[in-house]
């Protein structure tokens, strides 16, 4: 059988041969897949799904950071952040605005390896889309002026950066474990090499990089490979091949010695990283690894997380995985720590993975890491996105976009192979390891105790036991079914991919919560999952992982419950066990000590996150006595004094068949699926007085906001924070609808927040509008990350534009934009199993209908300029407002706004 490379070749061949005015014709590398590559060298990947009625186009460019000279790092991420500035006939944000305009997304990003540009958006579209992407990387223009005002933004994001503390960690770990390679920097390039940045220096890096053989287009959706590929043809057809070549990067010596380092910032949780160097992407030995990751460190089945977190407590979190990128990677590994246990845990690590250098794994977990591989390729191709994203990241890698090899790898591994990568890379010399610590803490390991926990993993790897490790709705096809104990289910047929989603929605969340049990509901969920009457929480977890599956719980601001995914195939058995959880939760009182260090940790967490702290503050203000204004976590005294019996008491007082609203979507059919839940739940007994009542007739009175309230949180960070915002609608009130239009038109990459405050004024690297509708009160507002010297300048510039948006009506053309997002965005949303699953349990149980999205879409569709101006006025009120500020501390006067020159009350401009 010819190999791919050889029938590129032969293909190319071909093509030289050909009139440039004859069709090209496809390779159809599996069904409904095609691939060309195009005279000039671009080669086109087209992914053909029929009647997913939305489309992706990518154009990747295989140029990343990784190619840059000394003087030009950042420069791809910054040509990244240029594209969409304006093109020969365009200006900037208009290329944004013509996407957002048909209601899709547009964006970019940059790794290593490629860049990637890219549009999602209704399938009627994708030609303008294409054409759009096409032109800002052919023919943007890269305006001096507007160069000089996105540095300001950059700048302002590698300042973000340093606010993050788990970034920090990681760039010192890459340059720890890297001495040569150009893996060692940072994507985003530093403030020297950012303020050097010229016109000429960009011109020149495109014309090195940017060239149809380095380019690979990718569209994926409800399109027509022949149409596709024609239209490349004809818009990027012309392009003149490049004349250079890549340069030959630099080879990273052997590493001969383990290394280390600390760094300390002002966090409340220790961190700790460990990187371990390993193969390439093109290695036979890439496969393996994944699946070695997946067994030590993926899930709650894991051998890191059942050691360190389960039997030792000395993690609340720990994770692994395998960075295979182009040149030889790492195997990495990320914890959460307990501030006393940072050398316990760095040993306990290395002894689990010198473990498997001596003992087989276990069959049960090479089938459920295989599974939980295959699982993730599976969920991933249910959006267009996914399928584009490993269509193009295939293709730059080998040359060769399907996946399916790759599965067909990750099934081949064997005991043996898992046992032989873990002898070839997992050596003592080859060990980097950084901890990241509080500001106060006394920690100072030096190298000797470093390598005195090395050597002391190894010992303890020799001499442990082997004995375990032996080798009518919105939604089509919606069928809705009432039990005769009340519960309510919903079923979606749909078996264009074989997965399931399923949630099983209760009333409850923080709404049902008061401040001596805020935190019960969040505690709840994440005890639920912990075992139940017949199994452990071990014996669970191993089940749920053995189907390739997840089960969960969730807890919202109105509801909790249980949210559960299989494979098809699985679906029944996995039904069973959300029967068990939901019906025989064991609330084993050790698990639920387990899991209280864990919620208080995220309590600290949150208080490490500005923004997090930012909102939360807000929320308290704004809310006052309603339960919205509680931790959606919890407060840590509420944790700390639950009992499992308690939380036990809580969950069976709302968690009632007459209650339950039990929502399936995915490759099931309506009938078996209500015969099986009615064998399984059909003798759960309803209260002897119950009546058939909705969620909103339990209405809490609405919060009242009549006075401004202003709140500084002084950090000793680089960046400062700011939340400005409002009383809002109802999830019920058709006020609703004009806010989300309002949302819409202030946010967005051509919303009036970006374009004046970012792109104009460089005033934040990170903004947005945002909305929240509850059931009996909701908010709106404006975020903004901003540094303490333009913090003033800011907050009276979002002033400025809140006063716009009441006095002077929107135009059509914003309007329009507006509208065409939100009702794209909702369809975007919905494309998984999951999404849908989640979308039918809620409109039921908060009594909007399963006709809520036909409804939805025609009351955005209804709204008008004047309906906008209308809310504007009625929810921004210059009196009655919350702002908070956390962050670096502030400048005088900086929190007094130009607020009260917003004029009260007048008629909409005519």
């Amino acid at each position: 059988m010819k190999t791919m490379r050889s029938i590129a070749i032969l293909l190319n061949i071909l093509l030289v041969a050909i009139m440039s005015t004859s069709p090209l014709t496809a390779e159809e590398l599996a069904p409904h897949l095609h691939k060309v590559t195009l005279e000039n060298g671009l080669t086109v990947l087209v992914k053909e799904m029929p009647g997913t009625r939305v489309a992706t186009v990518q154009i990747w460019v295989k140029t990343g950071s990784v190619y840059e000279n000394a003087d030009e790092a950042g420069i791809t991420h910054f040509i990244e952040h240029m594209i969409f500035k304006g093109t020969e006939t365009r200006g900037p944000g208009e290329l944004a605005g013509a996407i957002e305009s048909v209601g899709g997304r547009i964006n970019a990003y940059t790794s290593y390896e490629y860049t990637v540009y890219h549009a999602t958006l209704s399938a009627v579209h994708w030609d303008m889309a294409f054409e759009l992407l096409a032109e800002a990387v052919m023919h943007s223009v890269f305006d001096p002026l507007e160069l000089e005002r996105e540095k300001k933004v950059v700048l302002e994001e590698v300042s973000m950066r340093y606010d993050r503390p788990n970034i920090t960690l990681f760039h010192e770990l890459m340059a720890t474990a890297y001495t040569k390679h150009p893996y060692r920097l940072p994507v985003i390039g530093n403030v020297e090499s950012i303020n050097s940045f010229s016109r000429d220096k960009i011109m020149e890096y495109i014309r090195k990089h940017y060239y149809p053989q380095n380019m690979t287009v990718v569209v994926a959706g409800d399109v027509k490979g022949r149409e596709v590929i024609a239209r490349a043809t004809d818009i990027m057809g012309n392009m003149a091949r490049g004349e250079t070549e890549p340069p030959a990067l630099p080879v990273e010596p052997v590493q001969e010695q383990a290394r280390f380092f600390t760094l300390k910032a002002d966090i409340m949780q220790p961190q700790m990283a460990i990187a371990i160097p390993v193969s390439k992407f093109d290695s036979p030995d890439t496969p393996v690894l994944d699946v070695l990751a997946q067994i030590a460190g993926h899930g709650e089945t894991s051998r890191l997380y059942r050691s360190l977190r389960d039997d030792k407590q000395l993690v609340y979190g720990i994770n692994a995985s395998a960075f295979t990128p182009a040149d030889p990677g790492m195997f990495e590994i990320t914890a959460v720590l307990d501030g006393n246990n940072m050398l316990p845990a760095f040993e306990a690590t290395l002894t689990e993975l010198f473990k498997l250098q001596y003992f087989f794994v276990t069959d049960e977990e090479l089938k459920r890491a295989k599974r939980g591989l295959e699982s993730d390729f599976v969920f991933n191709l249910e959006r267009v996105e996914g399928q584009a994203r490993v269509l193009g990241s295939f293709e730059m890698m080998t040359g060769d976009p399907r996946e399916e090899e790759y599965l067909e790898k990750i099934r081949a591994v064997t005991h043996e192979d898992i046992k032989k990568a873990a002898q070839k890379y997992f050596s003592e010399k080859t060990i980097n390891v950084g901890f990241l610590m509080p500001a106060d803490s006394v920690f100072e390991p030096g190298m000797q105790e470093i390598e005195t926990s090395i050597a002391r993993a190894r010992e303890a790897a020799i001499h442990s036991d082997s004995e375990a490790m032996l080798p009518n709705s919105y939604l089509s096809r919606v069928h809705r079914f009432r039990l005769e104990n009340g519960i309510t289910l919903l079923v979606r047929e749909d078996d264009t991919v074989p997965t399931v989603g399923i949630r099983a929605v209760f009333p409850g969340g923080l709404r049902e919560e008061t401040p001596l049990t805020n935190g019960a509901f969040s505690f709840i969920s994440d005890l639920l999952p912990k075992g139940t009457r017949r199994m452990t929480a071990k014996e669970l977890a191993e089940a749920v992982a053995d189907m390739a599956g997840g089960l969960t719980g969730f807890s919202g601001k109105n509801t909790f419950g249980i949210k559960a995914d299989f494979l098809a195939r699985f679906f029944p058995d996995g039904l069973v066990l959300v029967r068990d959880v939901m019906r025989e939760p064991a609330f084993d009182p050790q698990e639920a000590e387990k899991i209280r260090p864990e919620l208080l940790a995220q309590l600290k967490q949150q208080d490490d996150s500005l923004t997090s702290l930012a909102f939360q503050e807000f929320n308290s203000q704004l809310f006052g006595g309603h339960p919205y204004g509680l931790n959606s976590i919890g407060s840590a005294d509420a944790i700390k004094s639950f009992t499992a019996a308690a939380l036990e008491g809580i969950y069976f007082k709302h968690a009632r068949p007459e209650n339950l609203v039990l929502a399936i979507s995915g490759d099931v059919k309506a009938e078996e699926t209500k015969d099986l839940v009615n064998r399984l739940f059909g003798d759960w007994q309803r209260e002897k007085s119950w009546e058939n009542k909705r969620i909103e007739e339990e209405m809490l009175p609405p919060t009242t906001l009549t006075k401004e309230k202003i709140k500084e949180i002084s950090r000793d960070k680089e960046q400062v924070h700011l939340v400005i915002g409002f009383l809002g609608a109802t999830l019920k009130d058709t006020d609703r609808f004009g806010l989300e239009v309002l949302d819409t038109i202030l946010s967005g990459q051509s919303g009036r927040l970006f374009i004046e405050l970012r792109d104009k004024q460089s005033l934040a690297y990170s903004l947005s509008s945002f909305s929240f509708f509850g059931l009996d009160t909701g908010a709106f507002g404006i975020y903004v990350g901003t540094s303490p010297e333009k913090k003033e300048q800011a907050i009276n510039s979002v002033w400025h534009e809140l006063k716009t948006i009441r006095e002077k009506r929107v135009d059509e053309e914003e309007l329009d934009r507006a509208k065409n997002i939100l009702i794209s965005q909702y369809e975007l949303a919905l494309q998984t199993h999951s999404a849908q699953a989640l979308e039918l349990g809620l409109n039921e149980t908060y009594g909007l209908g399963q006709d809520f999205g036909s409804r939805y879409i025609q009351a955005i569709e209804e709204i008008d300029a004047a309906k906008v101006i209308e809310v504007a006025r009625k929810y921004i009120l210059p009196n009655a407002y919350v702002m908070i500020a956390v962050g670096a501390a502030r400048p005088d006067n900086a929190l007094k706004p130009d607020a009260n020159n917003i004029k009260p009350s007048e008629e909409p401009e005519k």
